[in-house]
């Protein structure tokens, strides 16, 4: 699944990466440099020099960092994923603490007081303030978003491999009750819900090109949002003015209010996009 879906947005991806120098937003890179500063001597002080902290989950208070024991001397296959160590980050103070030390787990991030740990099976589990893990749900692929009540999440869910239908985006609470709000032929995933906890906006490749799509809570029929009438082969040779590329994570997204989501498209360049509209466009962001 994650080969597949990988390769359709890397085709997506390419054409724009050229360009992403000229469109870093100067306070991402003040902040990204701001969590090196304090991650870096607090990873190799807890988990030895060659430990490295290799993803950001989340924002704020709630930020959350993934920890590889290594980084690995050779290049890992695109099915491939490193088993990683989860520590807090606090943006606000700098603050490192470790949260799992294990090296076990493919993302984290927090949920209200709690954290959502996802293991390399895919067993989803929380982690509350005292330590002790109880299982929220299994067969959980990954992209990990949660409510800002911090009383559910969505996810990308593994459906069967035999089928048309790889993955599905779904809801799942803190009880570890799973409700699937898409599911469409190939690939749904990337999801993220907005701060009313009403409206969810998904990546999906059913169109053949990555594009986004909208949904609710209730799993109201998906409306595709972006490169709406783009098919794959319009792409090569350089994108048109009016594509939108997906972004790289779930975990590079953030709420700017109720309509307006902003993403990493790659490169460090990002964007933000209307999900009432579907307008999109680059967030250049202000001087340094």
């Amino acid at each position: 699944m994650r080969k597949q879906f990988l390769t359709l947005t890397v085709m997506t991806l390419a054409a724009t990466s050229a360009l992403a120098a000229d469109r870093l937003n100067p306070a991402d890179l003040r902040r990204v440099t701001k969590a090196r500063e304090s991650l870096v001597p607090a990873v190799a002080k807890e988990f030895g020099p060659k430990a490295r902290f290799i993803h950001l989950f989340g924002q704020g208070q709630g930020m959350l960092a993934g920890v590889v024991a290594e980084i690995p001397a050779e290049p890992l296959g695109t099915d491939e994923l490193p088993l990683l160590a989860i520590v807090r980050y606090d943006e606000s103070t700098g603050a490192v603490r470790v949260v799992a030390r294990e090296f076990k787990y493919r993302e984290a991030r927090s949920v209200g007081t709690d954290v959502a740990l996802l293991e390399g099976d895919g067993t989803l589990r929380v982690r509350d303030a005292h330590g002790q893990d109880r299982l929220l749900a299994r067969g959980v692929g990954g992209d990990l978003f949660p409510t800002a009540k911090g009383d559910a999440l969505v996810a990308t869910l593994l459906m069967n491999s035999e089928g048309p239908h790889e993955t599905a985006v779904g809801l799942i609470d803190l009880q570890g009750r799973v409700k699937v709000l898409a599911d469409g032929p190939g690939v749904d995933a990337t999801p993220s819900i907005s701060p009313d906890g009403r409206t969810v906006v998904f990546v999906s490749g059913r169109t053949s090109v990555a594009s986004f799509y909208v949904t609710n809570v209730e799993g109201a029929p998906a409306r595709q949002l972006t490169n709406v009438g783009l098919e794959n082969w319009m792409l090569f040779g350089g994108p048109p003015k009016e594509f939108v590329p997906p972004p790289v994570s779930t975990h590079h997204m953030e709420w700017l209010n109720e309509d307006v989501l902003r993403y990493n498209a790659g490169g460090g360049a990002f964007w933000k996009l209307n999900v009432r509209t579907g307008h999109a466009a680059p967030d250049v962001g202000g001087e340094p």
